[in-house]
This record gives structure tokens, sequence and C-alpha cells, in this order.
């Protein structure tokens, strides 16, 4: 008992007890001092500044609302609270086909159009600026369906559906956002 309370009085390892014979103690064999060396001015300025740099763009991302900077933009993609009798907006794409009297809707993903609707809807008013980002979007559903018609007109939409109580109330009322004729 008197051992390991003057183990646990000067930190020693039990292991190098263990192996101390008789008579021998702490202060017969203590260990060298290990000397902490300080970080060098570099090693401090990194760790300062690394820091400060993410901070900021977490920052910008935040105002600018943008998730350009993923990981370190806007946090929107953590959900809020939702208005239970407000409106749900949900961004989708049309493509007019040959021949077909109405817009197809497309799926809004990778496998569909080479790019998922949430990377769409962070820049949705460039896109709206500029409809000729579509082509893009044209030119993925042609090469990802080289089996399949080659879409005549690209539809940016929204639907917008009226909730009563957090249930949806009635169809979902349809806008266009932006069209671009594919060439």
């Amino acid at each position: 008992m008197e051992e390991k309370k003057r183990r646990l009085l000067t930190s020693q390892d039990p292991a190098a007890g263990a192996s101390d014979g008789p008579g021998t103690g702490p202060s017969a064999r203590s260990k060298p001092a290990t000397r902490v060396k300080p970080l060098s001015k570099v090693s401090i300025g990194w760790r300062i500044v690394v820091p400060a740099i993410a901070f900021v763009i977490l920052t910008c991302g935040q105002f600018l609302n943008t998730n350009d900077f993923f990981p370190l933009g806007s946090l929107t993609q953590y959900a809020t609270a939702k208005d239970l009798n407000g409106t749900v907006n949900s961004t989708c794409l049309e493509a007019q086909f040959p021949g077909e009297d109405e817009p197809r809707r497309l799926g809004f993903n990778t496998a569909t159009v080479g790019i998922e609707r949430g990377d769409v809807e962070s820049q949705l008013d460039r896109v709206i600026a500029q409809p000729e980002l579509l082509q893009s979007m044209a030119d993925s559903y042609i090469r990802l369906h080289p089996d399949e018609p080659k879409p005549e007109t690209m539809i940016l939409c929204r639907t917008t559906t009226q909730l009563k109580n957090g249930l949806a109330v009635g169809e979902p009322e349809q806008t266009t956002l932006a069209t671009w004729e594919v060439r």
C-alpha cells in the first residue's frame, strides 16, 4: 500500500517500480527530464492563419448564402422550422422533345442531367439570369442518354405547394423560371 501511494505521489510508472529491487526508489532511477521545445514562429503562424481563413470563408458563405465554398459555405442544408401554413418551393427541370405535345419532367440528378438539384438551386439566380447555362444540362442529357431523342427546349421551373397545418392543400402551382432552346 505504501508503494502504491509513493507511485501515485511521484507519478512513477508501475512497471518501472516493479523492476526496482528493494532499496531503490524514484530518486535512484529518475527519468531524464524531457525538454519542451517551443513552437517556431512559422508553426504558430499557420496554426492561427488556417483557422482564421476557414472562419472568414464560413462567414462569407453565410452572408452570401452560397454553397460554393462547401464544406465551409452556407449552412442552409441544415433545415430550419417551416411555417405549417406556408408554401414549399421545389425547383424542377423539364424538356420539350420533338413529337411530344407537353414538356417532359426530367429527374434533377447526375444520372439524368449530370447535376444535382441542390447544385442548381444554390445558383438559381445565376441560372435564371443566364439561361444558356441550361445548355450544359441538355448536353449532359444527350451524352447520358444516347438512345433518347435530343431535347429541343430545356425549361427550368418551380413548383409551389401550399400547406395547411403541415399538409399539402390542392395541386402544386408551377412557374417557369427560365427556358433555353437547345443548340
